[in-house]
């Protein structure tokens, strides 16, 4: 077929379609502007064969791919990595359509054609993802007419010429705005700063020129990257004073082969950084690390015979010596095969200094077997020695910790103070997987594998099981203080594992062991409330960083956005793109939202209890393995819980019997 016959066929397929409506079985009005979409891709028939499930006779919201419904009408249309070609056009004619992405195909439609006048898009369509396919030409004004559009990814494609100036007056809702990996120049249009909830935003690896505006200084350089004509905050190079007092002039775009050199150039440079920066904190940490041990061990050397020696180490407790929990279960090392180990720093905390050390043979000291025990070690500096009678009860907490034994909480394995009690040397297992926040926010580029549903609501499930368990352990008495996405750690059978508990506790005044053992005072009853409150809305903040993929950079800031979203009445707005190209798990996402939202109450006394929580989530994924069908919405009156107890209690919490994993 010739080209000059395309347009005809296009012109005349609506007609065709109508006039075989009458004998289709299906009645939705959807179902006209699907079929002449399909009919008019112009792709291999391998990539159409994608769209086989779209029969005619079939209503589009039972089993048609990529397309999913509400109340019956088209709300979502997802075809993403299918090769997938043609005009676009006929899909602006879905009137209730509010997602719509086709990333990762070969559409190589011009949209500046597209013609959105009469629309039903303008109204409804909410995120519009068209990354990475050989859309061309200049930038679609039309899509300025899309105002409720929150979210907006144009990146990698041959769009050109100028970003419109008045973008940001006419998108003033959008939370992210990609347009990386175009043919786009000129200036960054300075109403783009003018966004007020915008979050995301890159324009990288283009051809733009001239001054950032001021008001986006705050996203990272690779917003900005590799666009040799752009200059200030947040990139490292001035502007000329020439160039800041006036950036209309920008300089011409360098030759296809400068940019591929200056690209080359930034990432070798960045990449020789990295690797040096890495090798000098592993060989510093090492370093500190055995100092400190060969410090500590030097110590443990001395004899210790007489009375008045053994008096007084009866008095400061386990000052010098190492104390393990479970040796019968776990290999028990000496602090020498802690300082012979290889050393590794993962980080600095409030706390103090991490790090995974890995031994090799036997306990003892021996050395003599073949097995390797990696550990993780905390170093604790304690800014004020206590006295001894406080170390005393700070001993009695840890080995009430070092007893705590459950498939979702990180064991404690060991503790060490040094002679002085200034410092104290915590060993728990080591987990290899990584973090919740590395799932959900690490490498979220074209090569990530998306952390899907059911993983998400299985971790959720566990952590709310490990908290609630380490609740009522403490009766409530301690609290984590620092719950973040960070230190749920994953175990080698996809569990989430809370770390970290009480760690803060070892900082600050401690609660006495009458307070520790008994909630029944009035003061003790405020106090468990205001300690498990606390956790309870960092696990909330946890809960919405899976829904919404957005991590909680200000706890307070996240939670504000989802309510201010949900009172908007765009609550399908929250959640994650990598959530919402599956519609089993709707009702089932918009229930642990309503969960998250009752963890973050404003008033402590308004948060459920971490017992509640995981019967609620537990509820959840129980209702969506049933498939009902039914609407989900929990509730604290929905359910019979004791509040004044963890579910925790009456379960059969297996002991981790090894320190390696």
């Amino acid at each position: 077929m010739t080209p000059s016959l395309l347009p005809r066929l296009f012109f005349f397929i609506p007609f065709l379609l109508a006039a075989a409506a009458g004998s289709l079985p299906s009645r939705n009005p959807d179902l006209l502007p699907l079929l002449a979409f399909k009919l008019s891709l112009s792709s291999p028939a391998s990539a159409v064969h994608v769209l086989s499930s779209w029969d005619p006779a079939v209503d589009p919201c039972s089993s048609w791919h990529g397309v999913y419904c509400r109340r019956g009408r088209v709300a979502r249309l997802v075809l993403e990595g299918s090769d997938l070609d043609g005009p676009i056009h006929h899909l602006a004619r879905l009137p209730h359509l509010g997602f719509l992405s086709l990333s990762n195909n070969s559409f190589s439609f011009p949209l500046h054609q597209l013609d959105l006048s009469l629309s039903p898009w303008q109204a409804h369509l909410k995120i519009l993802h068209l990354s990475h396919n050989r859309f061309s030409g200049p930038f679609p004004t039309a899509f300025l007419s899309l105002r409720r559009l929150r979210r907006l990814d144009l990146a990698g494609n041959l769009i050109s010429g100028f970003i419109p100036p008045e973008i940001g007056v006419f998108l003033r809702h959008l939370l992210t705005l990609r347009l990386e990996e175009n043919n786009l120049s000129g200036n960054i249009p300075a109403s783009v700063g003018f966004i007020p909830e915008l979050t995301v935003l890159n324009v990288s690896h283009n051809r733009l020129a001239g001054e950032i505006p001021g008001k986006l200084s705050y996203f990272p350089p690779s917003s900005f990257v590799a666009n040799p004509g752009l200059c200030g905050v947040p990139l490292p190079h001035k502007c000329p004073n020439d160039l800041a007092a006036s950036s209309a002039d920008p300089r011409p775009p360098p030759s296809t082969q400068g940019r591929k050199m200056w690209k080359w150039t930034v990432v070798i440079a960045a990449a020789a950084a990295a690797i040096t920066a890495s090798i000098a904190a592993t060989v510093v940490a090492l370093f500190r690390f055995r100092k400190w041990a060969r410090r500590k061990g030097e110590t443990t050397t001395k004899v210790d015979g007489e009375d008045q020696e053994e008096k007084e180490e009866d008095e400061r407790g386990s000052l010098g010596r190492m104390e393990w929990f479970d040796e019968g279960r776990c290999t028990a090392f000496a602090l020498e095969d802690l300082m012979r180990g290889s050393a590794e720093m993962l980080g600095r905390g409030a706390v103090g200094s991490t790090y995974r050390v890995v031994m090799e043979g036997g306990g003892g000291g021996g050395g003599g077997g073949e097995e390797t025990v990696a550990v993780v070690v905390k170093r604790v500096r304690r800014k004020t020695t206590k006295e001894k009678k406080g170390i005393k009860e700070e001993e009695r907490l840890l080995k009430e910790m070092g007893r705590w034994r459950h498939t979702n909480v990180v064991s404690l394995r060991a503790y060490h103070y040094s002679s002085s009690g200034e410092e104290l040397l915590l060993v728990y297992d080591f987990l290899p997987n990584g973090s919740l926040s590395n799932l959900l926010h690490g490498n979220r580029g074209p090569g990530r594998i998306p952390l899907e549903w059911t993983s998400r609501l299985k971790l959720a499930l566990g952590a709310a099981k490990g908290l609630a368990y380490l609740h009522s352990a403490s009766n409530s008495m301690l609290s984590h203080q620092h719950l973040t996405s960070s230190n749920i750690l994953i175990d080698d059978d996809g569990n989430a594992c809370v770390s970290d508990f009480a760690l803060l506790e070892l900082l600050s005044p401690l609660p006495s062991p009458s307070s520790f053992n008994s909630t029944s005072s009035h003061t003790a009853a405020t106090e468990a409330t205001r300690r498990a409150g606390s956790d309870v809305y960092s696990f909330g903040i946890i809960l919405l960083e899976m829904l919404t993929g957005r991590p909680a950079v200000g706890e307070e800031d996240l939670a504000k956005w989802v309510q201010t979203v949900v009172r908007q009445e765009w609550t399908s707005e929250v959640f994650d793109i990598e959530l919402m190209r599956g519609k089993a798990a709707e009702d089932e996402m918009f229930a642990l939202l309503q969960v998250a939202l009752l963890c973050v109450a404003q008033e402590a006394k308004d948060r459920p209890r971490m017992g509640v929580v995981h019967k609620m989530i537990e509820d959840i994924r129980d209702r969506g393995n049933r498939r009902s069908g039914g609407s989900i919405s929990p509730s604290l009156n929905d359910h019979s819980y004791d509040d004044g107890s963890s579910p925790c209690l009456s379960e059969d919490t297996p002991t981790i019997t090894s320190c390696s994993r």
